[in-house]
């Protein structure tokens, strides 16, 4: 990795530079542990009960520095992230969905890993839709092309990943839509240690409440998150509210301070080298 994986110029960059995209971390997390063999993963091999916020602000930290990291820094968070992989290994304790008890997973798997790094790219697109403004679809296809670096950063082959956003979109639908995104007991157990503390817990579900509201009916349901008309209509107020106010506010409120560091590091480079 000689050079960062990506420039201001690159539409992922400008994309993800939105501070108002931390809120898709929630929606991918729950995304990930409806899988069940991802859930299973977490459950065995993380200590969600007692750092439950632990996972999505280890996924969120990798991500910033990948995206906006030196070479150096994005090669050592794709490292750490294959590295833990490979300890990450069991057997499913009970049926869920289609998987039969005693089925084997394992973190490394390229189909867990592909769905995982899917997760997070339709939450991002998801989010900036509701909250930032709707992306051309132009942009959603440099975003996604973008994208396939980190495929490969984190050990995830050209084939696997599919070649197109059209087929991606499609890959999700087909994800969405079928069993094999079963919402089972350890899912449900890692959502509770999440959102159940006295204190943690109300900020948690705050925090969350876009992620919450952004997930497919079914899955909402299968989690037994309580969502109806009033709180659709908070979601989409508050969406309004944001996409409207977001072109007044100043760049230090909008950017991700991490993207604004490393702008600023690159400018007095290029000026250094001039």
């Amino acid at each position: 990795m000689s050079s960062r994986l990506f420039s201001p110029d690159s539409v992922f960059w400008r994309v993800n530079r939105e501070w108002l995209l931390i809120l898709a971390g929630p929606r991918s997390l729950l995304l990930e542990l409806a899988h069940p063999l991802v859930a299973a993963g977490v459950a065995a091999h993380s200590d969600f009960r007692r750092d439950p916020l632990g996972r999505l602000c280890r996924t969120i930290r990798v991500m910033t520095d990948l995206n906006f990291g030196t070479p150096g820094v994005a090669r050592r968070a794709a490292g750490r992230v294959n590295g833990c992989h490979h300890r990450v290994a069991g057997t499913l304790p009970e049926a869920v969905g289609p998987y039969l008890a005693g089925t084997r997973y394992q973190a490394n798997d390229l189909f867990l890993k592909l769905w995982v790094l899917a997760t997070l790219i339709d939450s991002v697109l998801l989010v900036h839709d509701h909250f930032v403004r709707p992306l051309l679809l132009s942009e959603k296809q440099a975003y996604y092309r973008d994208s396939q670096r980190l495929a490969r950063a984190f050990g995830i082959p050209a084939p696997m990943m599919p070649p197109t956003y059209a087929d991606f979109v499609t890959y999700m639908d087909s994800m969405l839509n079928s069993d094999l995104l079963t919402v089972g007991p350890e899912a449900r157990e890692i959502k509770e240690a999440l959102f159940a503390p006295p204190l943690l817990g109300p900020a948690a579900r705050a925090a969350s409440f876009a992620g919450i509201g952004l997930l497919p009916e079914r899955l909402r349901a299968e989690y037994h998150f309580e969502w109806g008309e009033r709180q659709e209509r908070w979601l989409s107020r508050w969406a309004a509210l944001s996409t409207w106010l977001h072109p007044w506010l100043p760049n230090a409120l909008r950017a991700h301070p991490q993207a604004v560091l490393a702008e600023w590091r690159m400018r007095r480079v290029s000026q250094g080298r001039a």
